[in-house]
C-alpha cells in the first residue's frame, strides 16, 4: 500500500516543479489585485492563506518535517497576527501544528513521496524564485500599509480637530437649546427632508440624528391638530408667518409644542429651505389645564352636590359622593372606588349606557340626560336618570357622571299607567287601551293584508250570582273568567274587560284570506265558549271571615266581526260586534254570532 501512495505521489512531484512557482505566483498577484483595489484585509488574507497552502504542499514533496520551507511557518504566522489579527494567526498556528502532526505520521507510516532528485541549479533557482517572490511580496504590501496608515493619520488628525471644535460648538448649543426647551430645525423643501437639532428629537421623544420628511412629521402631530398645522403650513409657503401651537404625540404621551419657521430664498426668488424653532410648552399647558380643573371640580361639586355623583375612566370608578354611596347602598366609598361601571348597570341598559361613554370620550354630541335601570350592590334594579360629562381629573380624561334617582316617580307613573289603561279587578286591558291596540291592530292589518277578528262576549247568568252572594263572588267570577280568556289566546292578541260582565278579545295576524280567518275566529270562540262555560268554583268570604264555596254555572253569549286595514272605524267594529253578541242573547244565549255586514263587505 505504502509503495502505491508513493509511486502516485511521484507522479504529482513532477508537476509540483513546475506548478509550485506558479502558484506562488498567481498568489501575489492576486493579493496584488484587491491590494491596487484599495481592499487591504482581503489581500491579506489571500496572501497569508495562499502562502500556506504553497508552503505545506512543497512540504509534501521535499521532506516533510525536514523540508527547509517550513520555516517560513513562524514568519507567515508572525506577519498575519501584525497585518491582519490575531484571530487569523491563531487560525494558521493550528493549521500549521495539524499540518505538521500530518507530515510527520506520513513519513512514519512511509506515505512521503520520495524527495525529488533535482539538478543543483533547479533547485537553487526555485529557491530563489520563492526567495524574490516573497521580499517583493512583503516590501509591496509594507509600503502599501505604511502609505495608507500615513493617510489616515494625517485625515484623522485633521478630522480630530474638527470633531473637537464641532462637538464644542454643539454643546454650548445644546446646552442652551435644553435649558431654553427650544430646538431648532431646518426644512429643504425641494428634497422634503428635516434635520432637527438633539433638544428638538429629544421633545419629540426621536433618537438624535433622526431625520424625517413633513409627511413623517404630521404622523406625531395629534389627529384633531393635523388639519390645523397642514393648512398654517400651506399659507407659510404662499407667504404667511409660521408660528402656529399644536399637540404632538410621543408614543402614547400627548405633548404640546410652539412653533415658528421662516422660509429661506433662492436666487430666483423661490423658497429652497425653512429654519423653525420648537418650544416645548407641555408644562405650561398642564398649568393651565391643571388650574381649569380645580376649577371645573369645585363648580361640579358645588352644582351636583344634592345629586349623586361618579367619576370614571375607561370603565373604572374613580370618585363617588356621599349620595352616590346612598344610591348604591355601598358601606363606605372604597365599595365603589375602582369597581367597574359595567357592575352597576342593568344587562339591558348596558349596551346603551357603554355605547354614550365612547361618545363623550370621543366628544360627540348625545342626548344630555336619559332614563336608565342601575343595580344596587345588593342588586337591586333602580331607575335613574343619569348625565355624563368630560372631564379632566387628576390630570387625565374621565367622565363625571351625575345620576338622579326616580324610581319612586317611575313607580307613580306605573301606577299612573296601571290605573288609566288596565282594569284593577282583572288586570286586563280597559277600554282606553283596547282602542289603542284595536287601531294598532288595523294598520297592522292594512300592512299585510291579514284579516283580524273583534270578538265581543257576555256572561250569561252573571247577575243572579251578585244578587244571591254579593259582588264579592261576582268579582271572584270576574277575575276567574279573565284568566280563562287569557289561556285560550296568543300572546299576540288582547283581552281587555270592556265594563261589567262585558269582555272584548282582539285577534291579530290571521290569513289573507276571508274564509280560512273566519274559521281560525270560530276555532278560538268556540274554544273561549267551552272554557268559560264550564263550573267556577269560588272561595267567598262570609262576615265571621270564614270561607265557603260556590258552585256556579255560567255561560256566553259571543259577536264576532271580522275586518281588515281601516276599511272601517274602530268605533264601528266594536259597534258590530256588539250587536252581534245582542243576536246571539236573542237566539237563546250560550253562542256564537257572526255580524252580518263584516261577511257582506269581507
Amino acid at each position: 500500500m505504502a509503495t502505491l501512495v508513493q509511486l502516485a505521489f511521484g507522479g504529482l512531484a513532477a508537476s509540483l516543479r513546475v506548478a509550485g512557482p506558479l502558484i506562488l505566483l498567481s498568489v501575489a498577484t492576486t493579493g496584488w489585485y484587491f491590494l491596487s483595489r484599495g481592499r487591504i484585509e482581503l489581500a491579506f488574507r489571500v496572501v497569508a492563506f495562499g502562502l500556506w497552502i504553497a508552503i505545506t504542499a512543497i512540504a509534501i514533496f521535499t521532506g516533510g518535517v525536514r523540508a527547509p520551507v517550513i520555516i517560513v511557518y513562524p514568519v507567515l504566522i508572525l506577519m498575519s497576527g501584525w497585518m491582519i489579527n490575531a484571530r487569523v494567526a491563531l487560525v494558521l498556528t493550528a493549521l500549521t501544528v495539524a499540518a505538521t502532526s500530518g507530515l510527520f505520521l506520513a513519513e512514519l507510516w512511509g506515505l512521503l513521496p520520495p524527495e525529488l532528485a533535482s539538478p543543483l541549479t533547479f533547485y537553487a533557482g526555485d529557491q530563489i524564485l520563492v526567495y524574490l517572490l516573497s521580499a517583493v511580496l512583503v516590501v509591496f504590501v509594507l509600503r502599501a500599509y505604511q502609505s495608507r496608515l500615513q493617510q489616515l493619520r494625517q485625515a484623522s488628525s485633521d478630522l480630530a480637530q474638527r470633531t473637537l471644535a464641532l462637538e464644542e460648538s454643539q454643546a454650548e448649543l445644546h446646552r442652551a437649546q435644553a435649558v431654553a426647551r427650544v430646538g431648532s430645525w431646518v426644512y429643504d423643501i425641494a428634497g422634503d427632508r428635516l434635520r432637527l437639532s438633539a433638544e428638538t428629537c429629544r421633545i419629540f421623544g426621536l433618537p438624535e440624528g433622526t431625520g424625517a420628511t413633513h409627511a413623517d412629521y404630521l404622523l406625531r402631530v395629534h389627529p384633531a391638530d393635523r388639519g390645523d398645522v397642514e393648512q398654517a403650513w400651506q399659507r407659510a409657503l404662499r407667504g404667511d408667518d409660521f408660528d402656529h401651537t399644536h399637540r404632538i404625540l410621543v408614543g402614547k404621551t400627548v405633548r404640546w409644542v410652539r412653533q415658528k419657521a421662516e422660509s429661506r430664498f433662492a436666487d430666483d426668488g423661490l423658497r429652497h429651505s425653512a429654519v423653525g424653532v420648537t418650544q416645548d410648552i407641555t408644562e405650561l399647558k398642564q398649568a393651565q389645564a391643571a388650574m381649569q380643573e380645580s376649577e371645573q371640580r369645585y363648580r361640579t361639586m358645588i352644582e351636583w352636590t344634592p345629586e349623586s355623583i361618579l367619576v370614571h375612566r375607561r370603565g373604572q370608578i374613580i370618585y363617588a359622593n356621599p349620595a352616590a354611596i346612598k344610591l348604591f347602598g355601598a358601606v363606605d366609598a372604597a365599595s365603589l372606588l375602582r369597581k367597574p361601571t359595567a357592575e352597576l348597570i342593568h344587562p339591558d341598559d348596558l349596551q346603551a349606557q357603554t355605547e354614550r361613554m365612547k361618545s363623550i370620550y370621543d366628544q360627540v354630541a348625545i342626548t344630555p340626560m336619559v332614563a336608565a335601570r342601575f343595580l344596587r350592590l345588593d342588586g337591586s334594579v333602580i331607575d335613574v336618570e343619569v348625565q355624563g360629562t368630560a372631564i379632566t381629573y387628576d390630570g387625565a380624561p374621565a367622565i363625571h357622571v351625575c345620576i338622579r334617582d326616580i324610581s319612586a316617580r317611575k313607580q307613580l307613573e306605573d301606577q299612573i299607567r296601571q290605573l288609566a289603561f288596565y282594569d284593577n279587578l282583572t288586570q286586563l286591558p280597559n277600554r282606553r287601551l283596547l282602542t289603542d291596540r284595536l287601531n294598532q291592530a288595523m294598520t297592522v292589518s292594512k300592512r299585510s293584508s291579514c284579516y283580524a277578528a273583534l270578538l265581543f262576549l257576555d256572561l250569561d247568568n252573571f247577575k243572579p250570582l251578585n244578587d244571591q252572594h254579593g259582588h264579592a263572588a261576582g268579582d271572584l267570577l270576574l277575575a276567574d273568567a279573565a284568566r280563562r280568556l287569557l289561556n285560550c289566546v296568543r300572546e299576540v292578541d288582547t283581552v281587555a274587560r270592556f265594563g261589567g260582565d262585558e269582555f272584548v278579545v282582539l285577534l291579530t295576524e290571521l290569513e289573507q284570506g276571508e274564509a280560512p280567518s273566519r274559521v281560525q275566529a270560530t276555532i278560538v270562540a268556540e274554544k273561549i265558549r267551552a272554557s268559560l262555560s264550564e263550573p267556577y268554583v269560588l272561595a267567598v268570604k262570609t262576615d265571621e271571615q270564614n270561607t265557603r264555596q260556590i258552585e256556579h254555572h255560567c255561560t256566553l253569549s259571543m259577536g264576532v266581526v271580522l275586518f281588515r286595514g281601516h276599511e272601517s272605524h274602530p268605533d264601528d267594529v266594536l259597534k258590530w260586534a256588539d250587536s252581534a253578541m245582542y243576536q246571539a242573547k236573542q237566539a237563546g244565549r250560550n253562542s256564537v254570532r257572526y255580524y252580518a255586514h263584516s261577511q257582506a263587505k269581507g
